[in-house]
């Protein structure tokens, strides 16, 4: 019972978003005073969550949404800050934790509201792709030529992996991932598609990247930065590497503004499903969660051969979107299809896969998959 008797140290007495607002601009000092109440709160939380699995405890939403803030605003010491991910990391996050991380997370975003209707949020892992095709770009943009406005999100050089993330992909092609939030805005309204770029976006957790190198392992940031939802879309789809952390993923993400989600364990752990073998997908609507089955065979589609699953770096990746936008056949092609038609179908544009799948097709063949990269182009000039 000691757990129940140990003194709690006072709030350091944050706003209601945890920051000043120097802080949520992300002009953060380079060497901040030291803050005595803020030590001893970092301190207070390490010591709740790492004394082990009999004597530790999962922090409540708002003590999370509080040592994160801390951590945000560098208030934690690098030390406490490393801490913190790494316990948090070998304790396993509960789901109040992530959505008390990615509240605070919010708090100190910078945000959109683009006039759509529908918006899909694409919450692809930021740290890329090492071994595979990346599909979600040109998937995203078959699904706004069809009517689904998506945005995307993601940043440049992210560990663990150091993979081909989807925004190198997108530069590739030509389209701009550097924005200012309101040009990203105005992209979504005006050509359905955007690129939300950490380091404009969420400043606070993009001056961490160092520091998330050093740990050299995952942590919530990874699972938070795909589900905090800054441009308050309807509609998410996220991807998946491991099964056990579906459920509390899908409970921290249903909290984010989200009326439908679908999370899927696709190529690479990422959220584009194969051609070659069905995957496992999770749905959540209107407080109902569903395991889904995604068997490409019940679509007639041609599998990719190991070679074009292969992928490449971000410019490779960009040539075989160009190719598919053009009309070109094969593998690649089918990849695309699937993807865009699961992406249309979760955003309610179509009854079912197969009618996604159609209509990303159709997009496809008429020329409007392809006009639609031209504009997008034409939108970053």
């Amino acid at each position: 019972m000691a757990l129940n008797k140990r003194a709690k140290p006072k709030s350091i007495g944050l706003d209601s978003s945890g920051f000043t607002d120097t802080e949520r601009s992300g002009n953060l000092p380079l060497h901040l005073e030291p803050n005595p109440e803020a030590d001893e709160r970092m301190r207070f939380f390490l010591r709740e969550i790492g004394q082990g699995p009999r004597a530790g405890r999962d922090l409540t939403r708002e003590e999370a949404r509080e040592a994160m803030s801390l951590i945000l605003s560098q208030q934690a010491t690098p030390a406490q800050a490393g801490g913190f991910l790494l316990v948090q990391r070998y304790k396993g996050e509960s789901p109040e934790e992530l959505i008390g991380f990615a509240e605070a997370v919010r708090a100190s975003a910078r945000t959109i509201a683009p006039k759509v209707k529908g918006l899909l949020d694409i919450g692809s892992p930021y740290d890329g792709r090492k071994k595979s095709i990346v599909v979600s770009p040109a998937s995203a943009i078959v699904a706004a030529a069809a009517g689904v406005p998506v945005v995307m999100h993601g940043e440049k050089h992210v560990g663990p992996k150091f993979g081909v993330p989807i925004g190198d992909v997108l530069e590739a092609l030509g389209i701009d991932m550097d924005g200012e939030p309101e040009e990203v805005e105005r992209s979504v309204e005006e050509t359905g598609l955007g690129f939300m770029r950490q380091a404009r976006f969420v400043p606070q957790v993009f001056a961490l990247r160092d520091l998330r190198t050093e740990i050299a392992l995952r942590t919530c940031f990874s699972t938070v930065e795909k589900i905090y939802n800054l441009a308050g879309a309807s509609y998410s789809l996220l991807g998946l590497s491991h099964l056990p952390y579906a459920e509390k993923m899908l409970s921290a993400a249903s909290q984010m503004g989200f009326r439908r989600i679908m999370i899927v364990q696709g190529i690479e752990g990422n959220e584009d499903a194969p051609t070659s073998r069905p995957c496992r997908a999770f749905l959540w609507e209107n407080g109902e969660k569903a395991e889904l089955r995604i068997n490409p065979a019940e679509y007639a589609l041609q599998p990719a051969t190991a070679e074009e699953m292969s992928g490449g770096g971000a410019a490779e990746n960009a040539s075989i979107a160009e190719a598919v936008l053009s009309g070109e056949p094969g593998g690649h092609r089918d990849l695309v299809l699937l993807n865009a038609g699961l992406r249309i179908w979760l955003a309610e544009r179509a009854a079912s896969t197969a009618e996604g799948i159609e209509k990303a097709r159709e997009a496809i063949d008429s020329g409007a998959a392809w006009a639609k990269l031209d504009q997008v182009r034409t939108s970053a000039d």
